[in-house]
């Protein structure tokens, strides 16, 4: 029963990770800034969403992690398989693009326009639009990065 438990937090953790970014970038933001009247509406109503996900996110990685270490340490998986090295590594990189996409860049990057009054009126040089673009295009492509190491995790676990 505990290996069970265990199989089951680690899928459903990886689930919520691969999942999640995945229908956030193809369902979710799509629809939301196409149905809203106004970028900014939509940036808000999404942003919304993302915050709400970065704690789920965090939560995943975090059951993710513990079961993987609770598996190689109850059931004498060996770290000279490749399977399982390939496995390791890709949750080891899929947690670090998590920590730096929804810890720490996905959140500067809302603090950027929610502080700044009319951001969306501002020029496109201005300094604050190029260092929120410069940082939403780093989540987007951390998340990217989530989701093929965690595919890479499923496969191999």
């Amino acid at each position: 029963m505990y290996f069970d438990l265990l199989r089951l937090g680690y899928h459903l953790g990886l689930a919520v990770l691969v999942g999640g970014g995945f229908v956030l970038a193809a369902a979710a933001a799509p629809a939301v800034f196409g149905a809203m009247r106004s970028r900014a509406e939509a940036a808000n109503v999404f942003g919304a969403v993302l915050s709400r996900y970065d704690g789920l996110a965090l939560l995943a990685l975090l059951v993710v992690a513990a079961t993987t270490v609770l598996k190689a340490g109850a059931f004498d998986e060996d770290p000279t398989d490749w399977r399982i090295l390939t496995r390791w590594v890709a949750i080891a990189l899929m947690g670090a693009a998590t920590m730096y996409g929804v810890a720490w860049a996905g959140p500067v990057a809302r603090a950027i326009r929610k502080e700044t009054p009319g951001f969306d009126d501002l020029p496109e040089g201005d300094v604050r639009r190029r260092e929120f673009r410069a940082l939403h295009d780093r989540v987007r492509g951390a998340l990217r990065l989530v989701v093929l190491f965690g595919l890479v995790a499923l496969f191999f676990s």
